[in-house]
């Protein structure tokens, strides 16, 4: 393993780390754990170290550090409803955070920063809300398409607030980690 990939590896545990602390947090402070029925946290928190992650060391550590994201974050939730809910409900969506990477120069520009947080948000919506229709079926409530109920009424009420805490959250941060990261030698200036 070169040195550099020893580096990017750890920044990646550290922001998997912190991103877990995070939903620690997220989930029991009185308040921030306001959650839907199945899963799902209103206030995302934990979704800010993750596309941060991706635009500093790309969508290949991104991605990686969203899935290991994903995996320790089961143990926070205390378990899945079915089998598949773990790739499409935790490796899968949160894995997409780190695609924040392929949006060049993000950190530099508030308008990128804000379409790589928007895109990547809606790519784990997508992953939530489409298996979501197949797997939780049966929570539709009784003469309401399941896929509707995904779709609209379930996964969207809280991907838009997580969304918009990651994009404030995001924004009041840029600038401050970006000069970290040049300090750093993450981001060439």
């Amino acid at each position: 393993m070169k040195q550099n990939d020893l580096t990017n590896m750890t920044y990646t545990s550290m922001f998997v780390a912190m991103a877990f602390v995070f939903g620690l947090i997220t989930k029991f402070v009185p308040g921030l754990n306001l959650e839907m029925p199945q899963g799902g946290s209103v206030f995302g928190f934990p979704m800010v170290p993750l596309v941060f992650l991706g635009m500093l060391l790309g969508p290949r550590y991104g991605v990686l550090g969203g899935a290991v994201y994903g995996l320790t974050s089961i143990m926070l939730d205390g378990g899945v409803y079915h089998w598949v809910s773990i790739f499409s409900d935790y490796v899968i969506a949160f894995g997409v955070l780190g695609l924040t990477g392929l949006f060049k120069g993000a950190l530099h520009d508030n308008v990128r920063f804000i379409l790589a947080i928007v895109t990547v948000a809606f790519l784990r919506y997508l992953s939530h809300a489409f298996f979501g229709s197949i797997i939780f079926a049966e929570f539709a409530p009784e003469g309401v398409n399941p896929w509707f109920y995904s779709f609209v009424l379930y996964n969207a009420p809280y991907m838009l607030s997580s969304t918009a805490v990651t994009l404030v959250v995001g924004l009041l941060l840029r600038k401050r980690i970006l000069r970290i990261a040049e300090e750093a030698g993450l981001v060439s200036v």
